[in-house]
């Protein structure tokens, strides 16, 4: 919504307080702008810290499967070497302790072509190649031969002779043999660095003690040339790119192998130290699984995955620049705009606001006033507020109980503790005793009587007064405690305003009371003022009316009995039709006790009442059977009381039935019961008649009225049916026409469904 601030005339001076609302302003702005860069900037470090652990948690799950991976390439390998070791010929071969004899001999060939056999076992493992050498004999097995261990050696070690390994500067086959007796048992890598050309693809040397391996005794160790091609295949799946690398340590903190970006090991030691990084390494603080790793003055995050073979603990180190960027540049020159636009903004905000809010400054004073006004003409229409409230209770013209709840409510009458007294009075002036036609300043005598009334009748500085007519007064008594006191209190108050009426302006005051009564029969106690003030005289200037002489030669039937009857009947109103037969049952058969004829006038008149409310029905089919039952009632010539009031409430529940009727719901009931007789009567039909689509309506119809359309519309049909059959008026096809079937087989199959016997059997009986 838009408020249009008009500029009063001239501009007025700043001050202090216009002052202060601009700091006011600029503040409020600031520190909303703070905190939406704040928020912004949260978010932000939110999102990329999360995608952050996001992107190295899918780095560590992918590092973990290539672990779990090589770790059973590792148990293959180790489960080979245990199923050779339980070979009997194997076993008899490395137990021997002299290499020469053709059984040697034959045996060591048997057992390398056995080798070969078995080269599937590691097609599919990072290893080129395998040997098994025979610690007695110092001789090797291998898929290739069975020699010594010189000649192995000089075939597959290419720095094993020549000048460079004779100086010592190259490892010799004393320093490989020392290798292969210092296994203890458990799977070890060294490095093949230093024994093969720079272009080899065998990087590591795994060797396993066999002996270890079985209680039996098996001097053999196997040997595998692991292959850094495949060892790099294994962890393709992890990124090593900018100094990455993968460093494997065994339980004694010795490193069990290196793989990095570079193509071959030597290339890869050429940048890493085995020896320093593993210490390092050792000496990180992990959370998690992982730390952050210093590497020559680069930031490298580091995977830890512990297992449990052979102790041995992955480490994958990489640099933190390979996580995605986040645009940090771009968000920092988003954050800084924003800051310089959002200031703007606030100074913006605060010049353009501060100049409509000193106009308003002076607009709210103005609407001060004119609220004051306002106020004023309120209290003013208030008491006609009150006195059109008062008249519709007193009237019995409510129209339901809502409306009665509310008007209690506004009348601040709503505590259950209440009862209520009505109050007729009636004022002459003493020239008008003296039968003077003298009623000037009828003004000046109402300004009067409301205000002595309200100095002896105010209920929390309220007086509960209407005019019903000139020189009549009505007047709600709200109270609580005993009645009889009560009473008695209001009739001193009676006296009191009479004697001051009288001895000040010559005025007769002449009043009536009703009997005690709750706020929804203020209309009966009303009454009963009005008839009581008419008995009033100058000897009897104040009359309850339960002091009333009944007289039983008249029948006590006011004209505005009839007319509230009428009225609470068309509006449904059950209660109130209770109450008023309640009445009229009170006042002339028990305290009257009428005769017998005066008691027919009184039926007579009642049932004139109740025919009014009958004429008031429109709409309806006269041949409906709640109204037929309804004529037929009010057609009989002998009445009774309770007849009357059993007609009444017939009356009263169907135009309460009537007005409930506005559902769509109910329309289509209505609808369907009018023209259930149509053959053309389906669901098709009815949907084209109120405009919802079939589906909406057989929903909508089985959840109200808990049974499908087909299945109703056939009940009614076939009630119809059962109805004229036993009347006897047709015979069977004319009655399945009637009802609504095209085919007299389908009438005759449902309504034996229905009823258990045919139409025919059912005519017979």
């Amino acid at each position: 919504m838009k408020i249009n601030l008009t500029k009063s005339p001239g501009t007025p001076p700043k001050n202090d307080k216009h002052t202060f609302l601009t700091v006011r302003f600029a503040v409020s702005y600031s520190i909303f702008l703070l905190v939406i860069l704040f928020l912004t900037f949260y978010l932000h470090h939110a999102s990329t810290q999360n995608a952050n652990e996001k992107f190295w948690s899918q780095n560590k799950s992918t590092f973990k499967s290539a672990v779990s991976l090589l770790n059973s390439d590792l148990t293959i390998i180790d489960s080979y070497c245990r199923q050779v070791t339980q070979d009997a010929d194997f076993r008899r071969l490395v137990q021997m302790t002299e290499a020469s004899g053709v059984d040697f001999y034959l045996s060591g060939r048997q057992l390398k072509d056995s080798l070969s056999a078995h080269l599937y076992v590691y097609s599919e493992l990072p290893v080129n190649s395998y040997f098994i050498y025979l610690r007695n004999t110092n001789y090797v097995l291998s898929v290739n031969g069975f020699t010594t261990e010189g000649l192995y050696y000089l075939h597959n070690y290419r720095f094993s002779s020549g000048e460079l390994a004779s100086s010592g500067e190259l490892p010799s086959l004393d320093t490989w043999r020392e290798l292969i007796y210092a296994n203890n048992g458990t799977g070890t890598m060294y490095s093949l660095e230093d024994y093969v050309v720079p272009s080899s693809d065998d990087a590591y040397l795994y060797l396993i003690n066999m002996n270890a391996l079985t209680s039996r005794n098996v001097p053999a160790t196997a040997g595998f040339h692991f292959s850094y091609s495949r060892l790099k295949k294994i962890f393709s799946g992890v990124s090593l790119e900018n100094g990455g690398c993968i460093v494997a340590l065994d339980n004694q903190n010795t490193p069990f192998f290196l793989i990095s970006e570079a193509d071959s090991l030597s290339e890869s030691t050429n940048f890493f130290d085995s020896s320093t990084l593993a210490a390092e390494l050792k000496s990180l603080t992990f959370s998690d699984g992982y730390a952050a790793y210093d590497m020559d003055g680069n930031e490298m995050h580091v995977t830890r995955i512990s297992t449990e073979l052979n102790g041995l603990q992955y480490y994958l180190i990489q640099p933190e620049s390979l996580c995605p960027p986040h645009y940090q540049v771009i968000f920092a020159i988003f954050l800084t705009l924003a800051t310089i636009f959002g200031l703007g903004l606030v100074l913006l905000l605060v010049h353009t606001n501060m100049r409509p809010i000193i106009a308003l400054d002076t607009e709210l004073k103005e609407a001060i006033t004119d609220r004051n006004q306002l106020q004023e003409v309120v209290d003013a229409t208030k008491p006609i507020i009150y006195n059109t409230y008062l008249r519709q209770l007193m009237s019995g013209s409510l129209s339901s109980p809502d409306e009665e709840k509310y008007i209690q409510s506004f009348l601040h009458l709503d505590s259950p503790d209440l009862k209520f007294y009505v109050m007729y009075g009636i004022t002459y002036e003493n020239d008008f005793v003296e039968n003077s036609n003298n009623i000037e300043g009828n003004d000046n005598i109402s300004q009067i009587i409301h205000s002595v009334l309200g100095k002896y009748f105010s209920y929390h500085n309220t007086l509960y007064l209407f005019s019903p007519e000139e020189r009549v007064y009505a007047l709600l008594l709200p109270f609580e405690g005993a009645e009889e006191e009560v009473l008695i209190s209001i009739q001193e108050k009676v006296l009191d305003i009479h004697e001051t009426l009288l001895e000040q302006y010559s005025i007769w005051f002449f009043t009536g009371i009703g009997l005690p009564c709750q706020f929804n029969n203020i209309w009966e106690s009303y009454q009963q003022a009005k008839d009581a003030s008419g008995y009033t005289s100058k000897s009897y200037i104040f009359l309850p009316y339960e002091m009333l002489k009944k007289n039983s030669r008249v029948y006590y039937y006011p004209m505005e009995f009839s007319s509230k009857l009428v009225q609470f009947i068309t509006t449904g109103n059950t209660t109130q039709v209770m109450e008023l037969f309640l009445l009229i049952h009170q006042e002339n058969i028990e305290e009257r006790t009428l005769p017998f004829h005066l008691l027919k006038f009184l039926l007579s008149d009642i049932r004139n009442t109740l025919l009014k409310a009958r004429f008031a029905i429109t709409n309806v089919p006269e041949d409906s059977p709640e109204l037929q039952e309804i004529d037929d009632m009010l057609s009989k010539d002998e009445l009774t009381f309770r007849h009357c009031q059993d007609i009444a409430m017939k009356l009263c529940h169907f135009f309460q039935a009537k007005s409930d009727k506005g559902s769509l719901i109910d329309n289509i009931v209505a609808y369907i019961r009018k023209n259930y007789k149509d053959p053309s009567l389906c669901l098709n039909k009815i949907s084209d008649e109120f405009n919802i689509s079939e589906s909406y309506f057989s929903h909508m119809f089985k959840e109200n009225m808990n049974i499908n359309f087909s299945v109703y519309l056939e009940d009614l049909r076939l009630n119809e049916a059962a109805r004229l059959i036993k009347e006897g008026n047709a015979n069977v096809t004319d009655i399945s026409l009637e009802v609504g079937y095209n085919n007299t087989t389908s009438f005759r199959r449902a309504f034996k469904k229905k009823f258990g016997v045919t139409p025919s059997a059912m005519s017979a009986n």
